[in-house]
């Protein structure tokens, strides 16, 4: 394996996103090339990053005001892109990240409209370059089936929701906006997306990973 591969998971509240996430790290680890695996998460996957994921997520003291929100995802991309993931593709590693700027996009920028879509893709594209990537996984519900599955979360004994997330739970419509968003950027990036309906089962859903992932190794 000559290059890197940089492959993203996305997706709305409740979409099953970090469960496909950690299925899919049990299975790197028992991949030939599993020591070529490298998982992140955004915001985080630095000591850094860490520190701006609590400051976004749980500071309630003085909450960021909505340009400072935006600004610490970019700071924490920024730092991870650097000192993370581009040195890990240059040594052909397989990065896996938890959420990139395609969720900057849908919920900073369509859904909590700081910035439109558009100015955040090109501050993203200023501040990253040419890093996009190889392939994502975008595990798509729509927003009535998001709402129903997060208040069903709320109903679990110790379920407990961040600053966001609590936010984030007041209106349909923030939902259907979060949908919105992520349909645009992967109509506008097409050729790295791969749609995945969320409303299919667990494994149903790994299964399909596995194979679009083995596919794309071979291309490279």
């Amino acid at each position: 394996m000559n290059k890197g591969l940089f492959i993203t998971f996305e997706g709305g509240d409740a979409c099953g996103k970090s469960t496909q996430v950690k299925l899919f790290k049990e299975y790197a680890n028992l991949h030939p090339l599993k020591d070529k695996f490298i998982f992140i998460r955004e915001p985080g996957g630095t000591v850094l990053g860490e520190e701006i994921r609590k400051l976004v997520l749980n500071y309630t003291l003085d909450a960021p005001v909505p340009k400072a929100e935006l600004m610490l995802f970019l700071a924490s991309r920024a730092q991870i892109c650097e000192k993370v993931i581009v040195p890990a593709l240059k040594e052909g590693k397989i990065v896996i990240a938890d959420r990139f700027y395609d969720s900057t996009i849908a919920y900073q920028g369509m859904a909590r409209g700081i910035m439109s879509p558009e100015e955040i893709l090109n501050l993203n594209r200023s501040i990253l370059g040419n890093i996009t990537p190889d392939l994502t996984f975008y595990l798509k519900l729509g927003a009535e089936d998001a709402r129903a599955r997060k208040l069903k979360m709320l109903n679990n004994a110790g379920q407990e929701l961040d600053r966001m997330e609590m936010e984030e739970m007041a209106e349909i419509d923030f939902h259907q906006k979060v949908c919105d968003g992520y349909d645009y950027i992967a109509n506008l990036e097409s050729e790295r997306f791969h749609i995945i309906d969320a409303r299919k089962s667990i494994e149903e859903i790994q299964q399909e990973i596995k194979q679009t992932f083995e596919k794309k190794l071979i291309q490279k």
